[in-house]
């Protein structure tokens, strides 16, 4: 059995939780508004909003969120609710850092946040018991399947016993009734929203359950939140192969690359066969193949590690993996209360026939990072109840036309999204790299965004916008 091991993996659903259930009242309480704090913009003001921890006991128990305000700096004419991803990603802090990227948008708009349920701020669930959760395996029978599972049960005991009402109830069709009562405190009657990576799962899940209240919706980098599982996994893997061709194609022709003169694919593929049969020594640690394609596969989304990543390879195929651990810290496990988030909103396989089979479907598509995502995700399966959030379609008759915007190995995810919508345009940045708005603070991308979310006004269908910097 291939050991247990993590993955580090930023994965990167609503089926609607009942008419019964109310949605932000239109007596919600005010926001009073007041200092952030340290380590806070003293640009940005905060408040309090107490929420129920399950929307379908409005009256039950209650958690307080924290919400962040960036007012704008000129005559308003509405609001953008950001979501920086994640999932779990504190909103705060993350406008915070970024805020000098919100500099256009806040000419017209104020731009709001908030620190969802359970997320990394540590203000829902103890960060002690929950930071870290089950290592991940490659499972080859039923009998090491269950072995996995098992010890994967075990990784997401401590945070789920601390706080089980909350852990039952951090899918993302909750939190997204979180940012509609966020809303309603706001005084709005409708809202734009602007979604990070995991963050287009929430604006799916929003405009599922509230698309009369959405004025306009930005996705950035989103994952497939509206297809069937096996489809979504599908486009993950088709672009993932493309991030990877651009490498290789840069490898060829760069100065920088320390395979310039080899075979790239060819050489990769090599190294993960060799340490599959043996596992390549790296300082003290030993990795197989499945663990080096877990950790190029951060470095293939990274333009900036390009360099590295070349190195790496070239030394593994010399018997030292430890280019891709210069660290030598290993993979850290997932965080326990961001997986609860994954597997509430469908994440995962109803079982070992499932599992092998999205094994089989990746090895097909992806040659050079089969697998990678299935390891992942199999850490859902023991311990996950029915998702209550799973992937389904948008009310395409009902919302705006959407923006996104995605790199080349993340277009296809993207569109999957905003191609259900008539009218919407995704545009592609053409080349590697997550997040081009929070994350790269690309201009081009920043003034096609702020334009829609000020305006309404949408690019041209096809727009691409250039690598920055080049």
């Amino acid at each position: 059995m291939t050991r247990p091991r993590s993955v580090l993996l930023a994965l990167p659903l609503v089926a609607m939780l009942g008419a019964h259930v109310p949605a932000a009242s239109a007596a919600a309480p005010s926001l009073t508004w007041s200092a952030c704090g340290e380590k806070i913009s003293a640009e940005l003001q905060c408040a309090k909003l107490t929420v129920p921890v399950d929307w379908s006991k409005p009256g039950g128990k209650t958690i307080t969120l924290t919400v962040g305000r960036a007012p704008a700096t000129g005559a308003a004419v509405g609001t953008v609710l950001f979501n920086p991803g994640g999932p779990g990603g504190a909103g705060v802090q993350e406008l915070s850092r970024a805020l000098p990227r919100f500099a256009g948008l806040r000419t017209r708009m104020n731009v709001v946040t908030w620190n969802p349920r359970g997320g990394v701020s540590g203000e829902h669930v103890p960060l002690e018991s929950c930071a870290a959760g089950p290592a991940f395996a490659t499972p080859d029978s039923r009998r090491e399947y269950d072995q996995v599972l098992k010890a994967n049960a075990a990784g997401i005991a401590a945070c789920r016993d601390a706080v089980p009402d909350l852990f039952a109830h951090l899918d993302s069709a909750s939190q997204a009734r979180d940012m509609d009562a966020v809303r309603a405190a706001l005084g709005e009657e409708k809202i734009s929203f602007l979604g990070n990576s995991y963050g287009g799962v929430l604006g799916a899940s929003y405009a599922r359950l509230f698309p009369h209240r959405l004025r306009a919706m930005a996705l950035d980098s989103v994952p497939d939140h509206v297809d069937p599982f096996a489809k979504s996994e599908r486009l993950q893997y088709e672009g993932l192969e493309a991030g990877f061709r651009r490498f290789v194609r840069w490898c060829a022709g760069s100065s920088d690359c320390a395979l310039r003169d080899a075979e790239v694919e060819k050489t990769w593929q090599a190294v993960v066969r060799r340490a599959e049969r043996r596992p390549l020594a790296a300082g003290t640690r030993r990795y197989d193949g499945d663990d080096l394609k877990s950790l190029a596969y951060a470095m293939v989304g990274d333009k900036a590690r390009w360099p590295k990543l070349g190195e790496a390879i070239a030394s593994a195929a010399k018997g030292d993996a430890s280019g891709f651990d210069p660290q030598g810290r290993g993979m850290p496990p997932r965080v326990t209360a961001m997986l609860a988030v994954n597997c509430a909103d469908g994440f995962r396989y109803d079982g070992y026939r499932a599992y092998r089979a999205a094994v089989r479907r990746s090895a097909a598509i992806s040659p050079n990072f089969s697998g990678v995502r299935e390891n992942a995700w199999l850490a859902c399966s023991p311990w996950a109840p029915k998702a209550p959030n799973p992937p389904a379609p948008l009310p395409v008759g009902k919302l705006p036309p959407l923006l996104g915007v995605g790199p080349v190995y993340e277009y296809p995810s993207v569109r999957a999204i905003t191609d259900q919508v008539p009218g919407s345009v995704t545009i592609k940045y053409d080349d590697v790299g997550h997040g081009r708005y929070l994350n790269a603070g690309d201009p081009c991308v920043i003034a096609h965004v702020d334009r829609y979310l000020i305006d309404g006004r949408l690019p041209a269908p096809g727009t691409t916008c250039p690598s920055w910097p080049a």
